[in-house]
């Protein structure tokens, strides 16, 4: 398969449009009674099931909390202000229960009572959802918040077999459209990416199933950098400022990146080739530790790829480049793609990719940060920006779901 046949592969159609999710939450503490709010009557477009090859098997439910911690606020004047968590409420591989959602607020340590205040669950600017907390009205205070909520996650299983027979399709859905182009991270225009496109596609024959073509470019993507193991410094304790990400093009120019970077490129390269492709932070939850141990999971990034007459099939790119070879059969399955009976261990959050480049006092920081936590304006503040909002994360199993679509 040459380039110029995946170049070839720039499609748009439509499926039917779902409305979104809007809903308003009072706010109350962990303790307090649980919130009444509307839901809707349908699901946004990525919430429905995987069809045909793909399919969801057993679920799991978590509580996710998120621990907020901003610098001292300075006002010049009153302003309405509120902190933004992108939170994917209703998903292929994930449904959050709206009703689950709260929060408390505290001023220099200080809870602010929750009558005081309501927590909102709306459409972001792309259709998905986002979660905002009011700021109260504070000079020159220290502001901490916690949110947290419940979702149930299915584990994956993809039937390789009978995918390997399904051809390109003649349009990919509009609802998918947007995760074609490039985007903050994911530039699947640089000149990097294009050319080792190119040298991947060389090797590739001329027709080939999008099954094979998206492994062999997840592959090929994941094994380009020479040194995927950098990390940064600068962690406030156990808490972080997101989940550090230089880019494909940074960690292209460098052949210096992350785990983060690796799914970015193989990303980009999956865009380049006409596939939609999207990023998820979440939490990786870690088994080795106990389930209620502050910040005992990994806020990290994976990917997705969408097949046509299948749905979005779930990706590790880090997993695929330590364990898949080269000599890896295409047509064997492989772990890290489309098929985990462990799936369901992993917590998503988000598709929500925004990076924020790091203030000149976050010392011995260099890369950007997928921040999970923003300011809905701008505040007169140290540093000004999401970066000088530091997040503790923790999740805590709740149980096997109901298993159901």
């Amino acid at each position: 398969m040459t380039h110029s046949s995946l170049a070839r592969l720039v499609l748009c159609a439509g499926l039917l449009a779902f409305t979104t999710l809007a809903l308003t939450v009072p706010a109350f503490t962990f303790f307090g009674a649980q919130a009444t709010v509307e839901t809707g009557s349908a699901p946004p477009p990525e919430g429905r099931p995987p069809t045909g090859a793909l399919t969801r098997t057993q679920s799991r439910r978590w509580e996710i909390t998120l621990s907020l911690d901003l610098p001292e606020l300075r006002r010049r004047e009153t302003v309405e202000e509120a902190l933004i968590v992108p939170v994917s409420v209703l998903d292929t591989w994930w449904r959050v229960d709206p009703r689950s959602f709260r929060t408390r607020v505290s001023v220099d340590f200080v809870p602010v009572p929750p009558t005081q205040f309501t927590i909102t669950v709306a459409p972001s600017r792309f259709g998905e959802s986002r979660v905002e907390i009011p700021i109260p009205n504070v000079i020159e205070q220290r502001l901490t918040a916690e949110l947290a909520w419940t979702v149930e996650v299915w584990s994956c299983a993809l039937d390789e077999a009978r995918a390997s027979k399904i051809a390109w399709p003649a349009a990919w859905p509009d609802e998918v459209q947007r995760f074609r182009s490039a985007s903050a991270g994911i530039n699947s225009q640089d000149p990097l990416i294009q050319g080792a496109l190119r040298e991947i596609s060389s090797r590739l024959p001329e027709q080939l199933a999008p099954l094979y073509a998206a492994k062999e470019i997840i592959r090929a993507g994941s094994r380009i950098l020479r040194n995927a193991d950098h990390s940064e410094g600068g962690m406030a304790g156990s808490k972080s400022r997101g989940v550090v990400v230089w880019g494909a093009t940074q960690a292209l120019s460098s052949h210096i990146g992350g785990e983060a970077d690796v799914t970015c490129i193989c990303l980009a390269l999956l865009r380049a080739a006409g596939f939609p492709a999207r990023p998820v932070i979440g939490l990786a939850h870690d088994r080795s530790r106990r389930n209620n141990a502050s910040n005992a999971d990994k806020l990290s990034l994976w990917g997705e790829v969408f097949l046509p007459e299948c749905g979005w099939v779930p990706f590790d790119a880090a997993q695929i480049r330590g364990g898949i070879s080269a000599q890896t059969p295409v047509t064997q399955q492989w772990n890290g793609f489309g098929t985990d009976r462990d799936f369901d261990e992993r917590v998503p959050i988000t598709h929500e990719l925004d990076l924020y480049t790091p203030k000149a006092s976050d010392i011995g920081r260099t890369a950007s940060f997928a921040a999970l936590c923003r300011l809905k304006t701008k505040l007169e503040q140290p540093g000004q920006g999401p970066t000088d909002i530091l997040i503790q994360t923790s999740v805590v199993s709740r149980g096997r779901g109901d298993g159901g679509p």
